[in-house]
């Protein structure tokens, strides 16, 4: 299992409230890294690991892979399907 380090930016941002009103936090977010239902591998080494958040959210994981180390970037909300539509069709 790798050991996740979120940056400080992906920090600030999880202690926000909009964060804990969308039910964001480091569970969820290393749930979609795990378990993702679309990857975006265009703009490696960033990584973005796409996972559903709501029936009309999905939540957006940016990270990079650091020999055992997964250090996530930022993560942030958008309308489902929005980005995966493109991955899928291969922009």
């Amino acid at each position: 299992m790798p050991r996740y380090v979120y940056t400080l930016h992906a920090q600030l941002k999880l202690k926000k409230e909009s964060a804990a009103k969308l039910g964001i936090n480091k569970i969820k977010i290393e749930k979609i890294i795990q378990y993702p239902e679309a990857l975006d591998e265009s703009e490696k080494p960033v990584i973005i690991a796409i996972g559903k958040l709501t029936e009309t959210l999905s939540l957006n994981v940016p990270y990079r892979k650091v020999k055992d180390k997964v250090r996530i970037i930022t993560f942030y909300p958008a309308r489902r399907g929005r980005y995966e539509s493109k991955i899928l069709s291969g922009r």
